[in-house]
């Protein structure tokens, strides 16, 4: 349990900051992409697959879902196979419900965020002030960007970007311990209408409720 939710609130994560990451002009067919989807993007909705990979190339875990963006600092992540777990942020806090366990976990957004790259990118200073940014030209129709961390401490490695004419397809996230997370994007709506009700949770009866404030957890059942 601990090792999907933490897994999956860390791919939501990057997910977020790739929508909030203030870009800076550069040239170059793969920057241009890069920077045309995000000028003006306010929301999206998307479809995904989600592939886990070791070092040996081994696929360890495999899953999809719904992906509901809007800004400033809401999503809903939706996995829906092989089984159903969602996590929702209100821009508040983030909610990790498992229907399986009967359980969520609620913790404080910034709290959350704290340990990966997206304290590095709220400053507002422009993307490659925290990135080394490679274009890496055309591979399979698609244009190819890698992201570097410049911090240290960082959840992850490297960042792999592929853009479409048009959208975002592809983002992979290489770890420490060289496993590749890659989430494949298809009808991925740019600005679409959104009912602010996805991002607003409630327990259902007879759930576990766990929720972490400041330093401290605390559990009961509503």
């Amino acid at each position: 349990m601990m090792l999907r939710c933490s897994r999956k609130l860390f791919i939501s994560q990057l997910v977020l900051i790739m929508l909030f990451m203030p870009l800076s002009a550069n040239a170059g067919s793969g920057l241009d992409r890069l920077n045309h989807f995000f000028e003006g993007l306010t929301g999206l909705r998307a479809n995904f697959e989600q592939t886990v990979i070791d070092a040996s190339a081994f696929s360890l875990q495999e899953s999809r879902g719904v992906l509901v963006m809007q800004r400033p600092d809401k999503f809903l992540w939706d996995y829906q196979q092989p089984y159903q777990q969602a996590i929702i942020a209100d821009g508040k806090k983030i909610y990790i419900y498992d229907a399986d366990l009967e359980q969520v976990t609620i913790k404080p957004m910034q709290k959350s965020m704290g340990d990966t790259p997206m304290l590095l990118l709220s400053s507002g200073g422009a993307l490659d002030d925290s990135f080394v940014i490679t274009a890496n030209g055309a591979d399979s129709g698609l244009e190819w960007l890698t992201l570097k961390p410049k911090a240290q401490q960082t959840n992850f490695t490297m960042m792999r970007l592929a853009f479409d004419a048009k959208t975002l397809r592809v983002m992979e996230l290489v770890d420490s311990f060289d496993q590749t997370t890659r989430l494949l994007f298809s009808d991925m709506q740019r600005n679409p209408r959104i009912d602010n009700s996805l991002f607003k949770f409630v327990a259902p009866d007879g759930v576990d409720v766990i929720e972490e404030v400041a330093n401290e957890t605390a559990g009961h059942h509503p």
